[in-house]
């Protein structure tokens, strides 16, 4: 295995992990939310911002990983009954929509968060945010997930589980 692709197998495992410490860092502000409300202090202003942010962070974070791991969504119940050659060609067909997708999002919210940087645009709520750390994760998650699609389509892997359709027949 070669050092970019090490490098690129630790960027996707990485911001994998990065992803479920955001998730516990939410649990953990909401618990501390909660107690401090029943305890009669005043709870940070900003939870709810926090908490919303981390949606779109730790979704966009782990999407490529999933995709790897083939976590992503297949409607298998008409992938799974596909044999052959339909199921080759099908198979490319869904990675070549999925690259053509997250290539589209991945360049739309590049340049979403470009002119949202130039502009200097802030989200104004409990708490001030550049605007362009929205649509940031949205570029990195759907260029990565496109890569990992493309990756797949080259490598000529299905587009579900192998395990997954071993136990479908």
């Amino acid at each position: 295995m070669s050092v970019v692709s090490r490098a690129y197998m630790a960027l996707i495992n990485g911001l994998a992990t990065l992803a479920g410490l955001i998730i516990a860092g939410v649990c953990l502000l909401i618990v501390y939310d909660v107690a401090a409300r029943n305890l009669g202090l005043q709870p940070p202003s900003s939870t709810v911002a926090l908490t919303e942010y981390a949606l779109l962070y730790f979704t966009m974070l782990a999407a490529p990983w999933l995709v790897r791991v083939r976590g992503h969504i297949v409607v298998e119940v008409i992938h799974g009954r596909l044999t052959g050659t339909a199921r080759r060609c099908a198979d490319k067909l869904i990675l070549m929509i999925c690259i053509v997708v997250a290539a589209s999002i991945c360049v739309l919210a590049t340049m979403l968060a470009i002119e949202a940087w130039q502009h200097g645009e802030v989200e104004i709520r409990s708490l001030n945010m550049p605007r362009w750390l929205l649509f940031a994760p949205l570029a990195i998650g759907f260029g990565l997930m496109g890569t990992e699609f493309l990756r797949l389509l080259l490598r000529g892997e299905t587009v579900a589980d192998g395990a997954a359709q071993r136990e479908a027949f």
